[in-house]
C-alpha cells in the first residue's frame, strides 16, 4: 500500500543547514517532527500562496490554514497530539509568555539585523530572496525592504538606535538562558512546543551567515548553544 501524506506544509527556502530561514516556518517544521505528524515539506519561493499572504501555511483535507500558531493548534486538535500535555497550568502560562517574548519582541530584533543593517542586506537578498528570478528580484527586493523597515517602525523597535535594539535583544536572550538553566529542555526532560519556538528563532540568528550582536549574545551562553546543538542533533540529524 502506498504511503499517503496527510499534511502539505509550505515554507520559505532554507539555508545554512536550516530547513527554512524563516523562524515561523522552521517552528512549524520542528513541531511536525516533534509531534511525529506525517507531512510533505514544500518550499515556496514567496509567501503569497498562503491564505494570509504569509508563510508558513498548510494544505490539509481540502483546507488551507495559515499562521504557525493557528496551524499548530489545528494539528494538535486534528491529530490528538500535544507535546505540552504534561505541563501544569502555570507552566502553560510560562510557555505562552516565552512565546510572546520570542515572537513579538526578539523576532523584530532579528528582522532589524537582516533587513535594516546595511552590511547584512546583500547576504539576505541573495538568500531569502534567492529563489526569485534575478530581474524580478532586482525590482522586488528594495520594495520588500522598504515595507519591512516600515513594519519595524510601526512595531516601535525600528524607532530605536542600533545600540538600544541590541540592549533589548540582550535582555531577552539573557532571560531565555536563565529560564533554561541546566535543563536539557525548557520544561524539563522532554521537548515541548516552547523548545520549537525558541530553537526556530535562535537558530535563525546563530547558524546563519549574518553577523550581529545577537549572535555573540547567544554564543556567550553555553546552555543556549548546547540547546541549539541538542535540538538540531535530535530533530535534524541529516542536515
Amino acid at each position: 500500500m502506498a504511503f499517503i501524506v496527510h499534511v502539505k506544509a509550505y515554507h520559505l527556502p532554507g539555508g545554512w543547514g536550516l530547513v527554512s530561514v524563516s523562524p515561523f516556518c522552521l517552528k512549524l517544521d520542528a513541531f511536525l517532527r516533534l509531534a511525529d505528524i506525517p507531512h510533505e515539506a514544500i518550499t515556496a519561493t514567496t509567501p503569497f500562496g498562503g491564505p494570509k499572504g504569509k508563510a508558513p501555511w498548510i494544505e490539509h483535507e481540502g483546507r488551507k490554514i495559515g499562521d504557525s500558531t493557528f496551524i499548530i493548534q489545528y494539528l494538535k486538535n486534528r491529530y490528538s497530539v500535544d507535546p505540552d500535555a504534561g505541563l501544569t497550568p502555570a507552566q502553560r502560562g510560562q510557555a505562552l509568555a516565552i512565546q510572546r517574548m520570542v515572537e513579538e519582541n526578539l523576532y523584530w530584533a532579528m528582522v532589524n539585523d537582516r533587513w535594516n543593517t546595511p552590511a547584512n542586506w546583500p547576504v539576505l537578498k541573495g538568500s531569502v530572496l534567492g529563489g526569485i528570478p534575478a530581474p524580478i528580484r532586482a525590482v522586488m527586493a528594495p520594495v520588500a525592504r522598504r515595507g519591512v523597515i516600515k513594519q519595524l517602525k510601526g512595531h516601535g523597535l525600528g524607532c530605536h538606535s542600533a545600540e538600544e535594539i541590541a540592549a533589548i535583544a540582550k535582555r531577552d536572550i539573557t532571560a531565555l538562558s536563565a529560564i533554561l538553566g541546566e535543563q536539557d529542555w525548557f520544561f524539563g526532560p522532554a521537548p515541548t512546543e516552547t523548545d520549537c519556538v525558541v530553537y526556530s528563532l535562535l537558530a535563525n540568528v546563530y547558524f546563519v551567515g549574518f553577523e550581529s550582536p545577537m549572535k555573540a549574545m547567544i554564543a556567550a551562553h553555553d546552555n543556549l548553544v548546547s540547546f541549539l546543538d541538542r535540538f538540531r542533533d535530535r530533530f535534524y540529524p541529516a542536515l
